[in-house]
């Protein structure tokens, strides 16, 4: 199985081309939908503050207007929220229109335009956003926000929650009817914020909706859990999530799982295993070897860590079919990704 990597992370020249060579992969995440909100203004004030990139974002609709501010990581070039549209109970009533107002129409062509692009030498897969509760968490409310309005406001928040489930079921359909075969769902889950009960009551159903209404169309449902997650791995297991995107799924140190005991806690699912850098510099690992991997371009690396983790990762020459080696070697037979 290959090696992955954000395309985004990879900068071409001469060391880019010889990593593909030896079996690195690029992957890209393409969203397959737009949304619009055709009774919804947004003004964005974009500059820099302490070198970072920040954008002050004011969104009008006729019941009142909210406002959010982000920032670019410079690392990863991710958004970083700094503060969130609902900052009082008055502003529910406007992220409810907004919610009201979101239309999903395709966008087909940038995830064809894509694989074109790539063509056999990467691998592209559909993206689209938080389920629900997670949108709540990281997009409109926040930790503290959410955390307070579960008691200080649990009708307004549970409304809000039901009416954006109502709405992405919109967005499934779109998602069943696209080209794509393999499709993101939801992630950044973490067991210290949601805990086992409520992941269980507004995580999993969603996550289920949305594998078994792509499963009829023939794709798959990955879900981005890159967290710890030990304590939801049952419910994880119970789930019809097909792939634990886990291109995120990230073993000790940094996670509180390792890979022999994902394996064992979901033995029907893929693991699309996130090595960090904490696992490649590690000292106490005895026995890291590099053997030949048969078939490979490259090596396979094995090494124990001092919890028993033994893990493998195997170069595979690029140039063959991706999506049908995905399919009919990865997610049929539960090997691990490494990226």
């Amino acid at each position: 199985m290959p090696f992955t990597v954000y395309a985004r992370m990879m900068h071409r020249g001469d060391v880019e081309r010889r990593l593909r060579n030896e079996g690195v992969v690029p992957v890209e995440r393409i969203y397959i939908y737009r949304i619009e909100m055709p009774s919804v203004q947004a003004t964005f004030h974009e500059y820099y503050e302490n070198g970072l990139r920040t954008v002050h974002e004011t969104v009008r609709t006729p019941v009142g207007e909210v406002s959010a501010t982000r920032k670019v990581d410079p690392n990863y070039a991710s958004w970083w929220q700094v503060d969130f549209y609902i900052k009082r109970p008055e502003d529910y009533r406007v992220v409810e229109f907004m919610a009201r107002d979101t239309a999903y129409r395709p966008n087909y062509e940038a995830f064809l335009l894509a694989q074109e692009r790539w063509g056999e030498d990467g691998y592209v897969f559909a993206n689209t956003g938080y389920s629900p509760m997670n949108h709540l968490i990281y997009r409109w409310m926040g930790v503290d926000r959410f955390s307070m309005d579960l008691h200080d406001h649990p009708d307004e928040l549970f409304s809000l929650y039901e009416l954006l489930r109502e709405k992405q079921r919109e967005m499934f359909r779109v998602c069943a009817e696209s080209p794509a075969e393999l499709i993101q769902y939801c992630g950044n889950i973490h067991q210290d914020v949601v805990g086992l009960n409520r992941f269980e009551e507004y995580y999993v159903p969603c996550l289920n909706e949305f594998a078994d209404v792509v499963h009829e169309q023939g794709k798959l449902s990955l879900c981005h859990l890159d967290a710890p997650l030990s304590s939801l791995a049952t419910a994880v297991a119970e789930s019809r999530i097909d792939v634990i995107d886990i291109e995120a799924f990230t073993p000790v140190p940094d996670g509180d799982m390792t890979v022999q005991e994902a394996r064992q806690a979901w033995p029907d699912k893929v693991l699309w295993v996130n090595f960090p850098s904490s696992v490649h510099i590690r000292t106490d690992t005895p026995g890291d070897a590099e053997h030949p991997a048969p078939g490979s371009a490259g090596g396979k690396f094995s090494g124990r860590d001092h919890r028993g983790y033994t893990g493998e990762r195997l170069a595979q020459q690029p140039g063959h079919d991706l999506t049908d080696d995905l399919r009919a070697r990865g997610l049929a037979h539960g090997r691990s990704v490494a990226v």
